[in-house]
């Protein structure tokens, strides 16, 4: 036991004995919105977890609240451990997920009382950052603030297409297999390295990806090869689930100096065959669209391809406990930023407000020679008007609550967010060209290792 919550309650670590019980409770509370069945894949999902098939994950890293009266569940919570890259440093991430409270359990802080055990595992593992795919508003709770681009890619409808291109010449599209791993692990990084945030994937991850999960586990991905004249072209993977009758590919890529364009033609009929096995079942029938919502906002594949219809995005949540240890960590990515940019050379000092916190960053020709915390004076004479000023206790730009993650994973520019959040503030001609060096808006392609 971990804590009595009392009225019964006592929040422990999971353990395997706890697979079967807990895949079934996942399962019946986190249905689909209106949903009169149980998710079997978010079952399915939970049960490989507590299986120790992740590679990072093990049954222990699941928090549970029970009721001792009955014994059954009455919340949990997963933390899954991995690695990503921010700007191309590598991070720890912890990812709270699979995260449930039976109906008549809620309202009694029983999630925050995870969180609060969850956090702290994360801290000690090293995590600089924890993220979440979540619902909205909720998790905004427990320090989370929607920060990292996701999703709002294009949406190809079947019957807009009319009848279905054939395959160039010497095209073929096969399904993939572990020995595909190290081709597989080589493309995924070029995909990486167009995103500010991503989750590089080695050989042995990708092997993983393509054995690992069960049939019917939510994060399972068809994996498929893209073939020219014999040749490993690129891969396209998409998801196990038809949603409305829409295939969801999650990801496109083709290898340096092969075409964009071919490729597309070439997966275009497996995809909607793919979907049709999927939504045979469904009351759609057949696929009716290829949804690539997932692909992001920004795509090699939007450059050759006219899409006329797009999705709407949305965001991740995350969470920076430690906002100067952060870019401590990934200074390396905001020294090649300067040096590319108007402020190249840089000497001075940034100092940037959080309202109740802040954090002071030290330029010396470029390099960066201090990020430390940082907090306003609170004998400063006079009232705050975000104006110019002589005073050196007044930061030079100002963000409400959370706002600044948002600049810091690229998901708005300085602009969008002064335009949102008039107290956002920025004091200096100076402070705006470095932060919009430092933070310029940029896309994020995140493909979570869960």
């Amino acid at each position: 036991m971990i804590r009595d919550l009392g009225d019964g309650l006592v929040l422990r670590a999971a353990t395997a004995a706890d697979g079967d019980t807990l895949a079934a409770f996942v399962g019946d509370v986190l249905r689909v919105q209106d949903g009169d069945e149980p998710n079997r894949h978010l079952a399915a999902w939970t049960r490989d977890l507590q299986q120790a098939r992740h590679p990072s994950f093990r049954p222990g890293d699941t928090t549970l609240v029970t009721d001792t009266r009955t014994g059954a569940i009455a919340s949990c919570l997963h933390l899954i451990s991995q690695t990503w890259t921010y700007g191309g440093v590598p991070i720890g991430v912890g990812q709270p997920e699979l995260i449930g409270t039976r109906p008549a359990y809620r309202g009694r802080g029983l999630v925050r009382a995870q969180f609060d055990v969850v956090h702290g595992w994360s801290a000690e593992r090293g995590h600089r950052m924890q993220a979440i795919a979540g619902i909205p508003w909720f998790y905004r709770q427990f320090g989370y603030e929607l920060a990292i681009e996701r999703g709002g890619g294009p949406r190809v409808r079947r019957d807009a297409l009319g009848p279905l291109p054939l395959p160039p010449p010497g095209w073929r599209v096969r399904p993939a297999t572990v020995e595909d791993a190290p081709l597989l692990a080589e493309q995924s990084a070029t995909a990486d390295a167009r995103g500010l945030v991503s989750v590089p994937r080695d050989a042995a991850l990708w092997r993983y990806e393509l054995a690992g999960h069960s049939a019917d586990s939510a994060p399972r991905r068809e994996v498929r090869i893209l073939e020219r004249d014999g040749e490993p072209a690129g891969y396209v993977a998409s998801g196990i689930e038809a949603f409305g009758g829409a295939l969801v590919v999650t990801a496109f890529e083709v290898r340096p100096g092969v075409s964009w364009r071919e490729a597309w033609t070439a997966a275009l009929a497996p995809l909607f065959e793919a979907g049709d096995a999927l939504a045979a079942g469904t009351p759609a029938g057949r696929c009716i669209a290829l949804s690539f919502w997932l692909l992001g906002r920004d795509h090699p594949l939007y450059r050759v391809v006219h899409f006329q219809e797009r999705d709407d995005g949305y965001a991740l949540y995350a969470r920076v406990s430690d906002v100067p240890a952060f870019l401590r960590a990934v200074t390396p990515a905001l020294e090649r930023r300067l040096a590319v940019s108007a402020c190249a050379g840089h000497t001075g000092s940034l100092t940037l407000g959080f309202y109740r916190a802040g954090v002071r960053l030290a330029f010396e020709r470029g390099k960066v020679t201090a990020i430390e915390p940082w907090t306003v004076d609170v004998d400063v004479r006079g009232i705050e008007f975000g104006r110019p000023s002589s005073d050196p206790r007044r930061p030079l730009a100002m963000f409400p609550d959370l706002t600044f993650l948002q600049l810091l994973y690229g998901f708005r520019a300085l602009a969008e967010i002064e335009a949102a959040f008039p107290d956002c503030i920025v004091r200096t001609g100076e402070a705006r060209a470095l932060l919009e060096a430092l933070f310029p808006k940029a896309p994020s392609s995140v493909w979570p290792m869960v």
